[in-house]
Order: C-alpha cells, then structure tokens, then sequence
C-alpha cells in the first residue's frame, strides 16, 4: 500500500509540475476534470456496483453526511460572530462540504478495492445535499442574495451530477437485482483503469501554493476548526453510533477529514465573495493533510 501511495503522490506532482512548465494550462485542467467527473468515475461507479451485495444499514451514511452539515455549518458561523457575514458565509461554505468525487473515490478505492466506494458512494449521496443544497443557500444568504434555498436548483444540481446519477441509478438497478452483461462491465473496468491517474493527475493541477498574507491567519483558523470538527464528530459517531458495521463508521470517521469540495470555489466565484483567497488556500493546504491522513490511517490500520 506505501508503493501505491507513492504513485498517488508522484502523479499529483507530475501534475502540478506540468502546470508550472505550462504544458497543462486552466482550460486544460478543465477537460481533465469534465473526463474523470463524467466518464471515469461514473465507470469506476458502475464496475464497483453491478454485483454487490447492499445492506439497509448503508443508509444511514447519507443521512448523518446531512446531519453533519447543518451541525457543522451553524457551529462555525456562531464561532465566527465577530466577523463579517461575508467572512461567515466563506466558512459555512467550506464547513461540511468535502471534496469525495476527485479526492476520496481513487484513494479509496485503493484501501478497500472491495468496498471502498460502495461506503464512500452512499455517503456521498447525503453529502451531494450538502453540497448543492446547504452550501449555495449559505453563499446567498450571507451575500444577501435573494432566492435563499431554492428545491428546484437544488435538484437540478443534483441532476447534474453524473457521478451521483450513476450512483443512483446503479443502486436502483442493484435493489431491483438487474446486473449489466460482462462484455459491458469490461468496457467500463477499461475506463475506470484510467480514473486514478487522472484524478490524481488533475488535483495536481489545482494545487497552488501560493499564499496571501493577509488571508493567512483567517485560513488557519478555518483549518483548525475543519479537521478539528472532523475528528470530533468522527470520534463521537466512532464510539457511539448504534451499527454493527464498522465500515460504517471508519467512512464517516474519515469522510469528515477529506478536502474542501471545489463547488464551494465555484459558488465563491459566482457570488462575489471577496474572500476567495482563503478557500483558494483552505483547500490546497486541505488536500496535502488529507493525503497524510489517509497514508496514516492506511500504514497503521489497514496494512497491506
């Protein structure tokens, strides 16, 4: 498992190499991302759940990824009163909502090539919610744009998400017990093979060290509370949470220690925050700790 974590990490350095010799430019990465989001990790999706068996107890990872994100983001935006509401919304736009798509399923997928996404996948469902729900209306409540929680966008947003719509769908055929032929999982496992250089390739890509002094200390802040949250909430699920399936819990112990979702750059970018340095930064510096955490967790709970 250290091997496969070294070429993890040598591929997102050949990315981020590549931009700064500018052979890989930001339309580039845009592609990059359009082809593992659509193709590739719908691939991934579709091998993993064509034959596996699902259990009721999966369900409960959706719902507490909702649970976590309304505690989480109220809890941030009452620690950070002080400041401005567009300080408030920056945070309760990061808080909760996590990067699993590009980030979580190829690392994984890696540990548990069993049953890694299955887990991952079902919570991801509930953090879809967060994301396209709970996120936006916290961009426009603090920016004091009217609309607030919209369903009707939210959904479509959901929608939009062809990772999740594979994902339900996939669940859907599974519960109704319809399995794709061979010939076409084969076609997909071809795809999917190329999910993890891509995805490891195109974070690479993102990555940008660059840091502005003045957001510095409001970022930091921000760090300490997102994996601080984390690992409180984790710990608590860990001990507490009424389920025989310990899978269960190590997703949500982890899931909650992954990278800031890159929707919430988005909707800093179309709302006009003026602190978009800060979850520019949140989210580079959040990538290399939850890379860490995952080599940690793996080498001493996992093996291999």
């Amino acid at each position: 498992m250290t091997a496969k974590f070294v070429t993890i990490l040598l591929l997102i350095a050949i990315g981020y190499l590549f931009k700064r010799l500018g052979f890989i430019s930001g339309k580039d990465s845009r592609v990059i991302s359009i082809l593992v989001l659509n193709l590739t990790l719908p691939a991934v999706v579709i091998v993993n759940l064509n034959d596996v068996v699902l259990t009721p107890s999966l369900s409960i990872l959706p719902m507490m990824m909702v649970v976590y994100g309304v505690i989480a983001k109220v809890l941030i935006v009452l620690m950070f009163l002080k400041y401005n509401n567009e300080v408030r919304g920056t945070m309760a736009m990061m808080i909760g909502s996590m990067n699993i798509g590009i980030f979580a399923y190829p690392l994984v997928q890696q540990i548990w090539p069993d049953k890694g996404l299955i887990y991952f996948g079902m919570a991801d469902i509930g953090g879809a919610i967060v994301m396209f729900g709970m996120t936006y209306f916290a961009g426009t409540y603090f920016q004091n744009i009217s609309g607030g929680l919209e369903p009707k966008r939210m959904l479509l947003n959901l929608l939009k998400s062809v990772p999740l719509m594979t994902y339900v769908i996939m669940l859907c055929l599974n519960l109704l017990h319809i399995h794709l032929p061979s010939p076409a999982i084969d076609f997909f496992d071809v795809i999917g093979a190329a999910n993890l250089p891509l995805s490891m390739l195109l974070l690479g890509v993102l990555m940008d060290f660059k840091l502005d002094r003045h957001f510095l200390p409001l970022t930091l802040k921000y760090l300490g509370v997102h994996y601080g949250f984390g690992f409180i909430f984790g710990t608590l699920v860990y001990l507490f949470l009424p389920v025989d399936d310990e899978m269960i819990k190590i997703t949500l112990q982890l899931i909650w220690l992954m990278p800031i979702g890159v929707a919430a750059l988005s909707y800093a970018v179309e709302f006009r925050y003026r602190t978009l340095p800060v979850i520019a930064m949140a989210s580079n510096i959040t990538i290399v700790i939850s890379i860490v955490i995952l080599y940690l967790y793996q080498a001493f709970f996992v093996g291999g």
